[in-house]
Parts: structure tokens; C-alpha cells; sequence
């Protein structure tokens, strides 16, 4: 059962990255996932949930806009979160430029969206067998 209390702190957006680190260490997996989640929560925190053993809490993580690079690469080792890192603005163009070449088409198009991606992948995607990819190049700031 999740404590209402922490449901709460977890819903307002101005919860301090010290309150969001104590409770990254609950043993309620959905209070995990919304730490991950939230916007405050420090790299250092997202370090520490990066090893968490359940799926749900390390996509986020990879998702975070606060995720360490060196962390995003570590988790690019594992391909349930191919989608994730794609799709993060702070992940290295060496690791995008992999994914870009991925068979899944949604992975695909999580780099063709990614807003740090190289112009020179933006046009190899732009000529991508799959429709939805090549969408993808044009919902792209940099297309």
C-alpha cells in the first residue's frame, strides 16, 4: 500500500532533491518510479536508482533530463531500455548513432525525436524503411 503522505510530496513539484533521495529508498515500487520520475530528483539520487531491480524505475531514469551521461551509458548496455536512452537529450552521439541503426522502428524513432542527434543521422533516418521513423525526423527541432 502506498503512504498517502509520500503520494502527496511526490505530486508537488517543488519537493526538494533531499526529500526525493529519502524516498527513493522506499520499499514501494511505484514511490521508486515517481522519484524517477520527478523533475527535482538529483543525478546522484538517478545514480542510486539506475541499479534498481525493477524495469519501470530504470526508464525512467534513462529518460531523465538529470541522468549523468556516464550513467546513460552504463544502461545502454542493457536493450530493455534501448527506447529511453534513444530518447534523451544527454546521451553520447556514439550510443545514438548505434540505436539509430537498431531493428526495433520504435527505437528508431526515439532518435529520430532526440533533439541532440547529429544532422548526418537525421538524414539517414530521414530515408528509413519505416514510416513512423521517417515522421519521427520531421517532429525534430533540428530537421
Amino acid at each position: 500500500m502506498i503512504d498517502m503522505e509520500a503520494l502527496e510530496i511526490l505530486q508537488d513539484k517543488n519537493t526538494s532533491a533531499e526529500t526525493l533521495d529519502k524516498l527513493s529508498a522506499d520499499t514501494n515500487d511505484f514511490v521508486r518510479i515517481r522519484v524517477a520520475a520527478h523533475l527535482n530528483t538529483s543525478a546522484e539520487t538517478l545514480v542510486k536508482l539506475s541499479r534498481d531491480e525493477i524495469d519501470y524505475v530504470r526508464e525512467f531514469v534513462a529518460e531523465h533530463p538529470n541522468t549523468p551521461v556516464e550513467t546513460l551509458v552504463e544502461l545502454s548496455e542493457d536493450s530493455k531500455l534501448a527506447y529511453w536512452i534513444g530518447g534523451n537529450r544527454n546521451t553520447p552521439l556514439e550510443i545514438l548513432n548505434k540505436l539509430s541503426k537498431h531493428e526495433d522502428e520504435n527505437i528508431r524513432s526515439s532518435v529520430a525525436v532526440n533533439p541532440s542527434v547529429s544532422i548526418e543521422i537525421l538524414n539517414i533516418l530521414r530515408e528509413d524503411e519505416n514510416e513512423d521513423v521517417r515522421s519521427a525526423v520531421e517532429k525534430n527541432p533540428n530537421s
